[in-house]
């Protein structure tokens, strides 16, 4: 299946020629960021989603019901991998095999942004982005995620919780 036509081409962007494809790709995530962003900030089903993964028991004592909170909140991920999965699809051809050469950029940006932070996985992912690009520029691709790899461990080391960790009021 082709590229929509109005999807083909690039743009001249400092210097350097910029498939719409990818721009398009980087306004879809913005929308989609902000979108959940904002369904988790400022809606009830946020608030839900929020207590039920912080402390189940003290949610469902407050009268929220945990097992739809689960469902939903399964729907919503599954929603996000169909976007995801379609998404990817504009970059490169589709086969059984399309998602493992990006299977380790995504585990490293989530723990390095903070598990279940929404706003350290988008700082992870633009900062391991940019990295790896840099460090391409002087090396090859394998190299770069070999080095982003190691610096990602060694940022771990210092920081184990990654850029923001989630507060609780436990005591251990």
């Amino acid at each position: 299946m082709a590229n929509p036509a109005w999807l083909s081409g690039s743009v001249q962007i400092l210097g350097t020629n910029v498939p719409l494809t990818r721009i398009f790709i980087l306004g879809l995530v913005i929308v989609v960021v902000a979108g959940l962003s904002a369904l988790m900030a400022y809606t009830s089903l946020g608030r839900r989603i929020r207590a039920t993964v912080l402390n189940r028991s003290l949610a469902e004592t407050s009268g929220i019901s945990t097992r739809r909170t689960d469902r939903t909140t399964f729907f919503i991920g599954s929603g996000l991998a169909g976007v995801a999965g379609v998404t990817i699809t504009l970059i490169g051809a589709t086969s059984p095999t399309i998602g493992t050469s990006y299977i380790v950029d995504a585990f490293l940006v989530v723990v390095a942004g903070g598990i279940g932070k929404i706003k350290g996985a988008v700082i992870a992912a633009f900062s391991l982005g940019i990295l790896q690009a840099f460090i391409e520029l002087s090396t090859t691709a394998s190299i770069a995620k070999f080095l982003v790899l190691i610096i990602v461990v060694a940022f771990l080391q210092i920081r184990p919780q990654g850029l923001f960790s989630v507060r609780t009021r436990s005591l251990a």
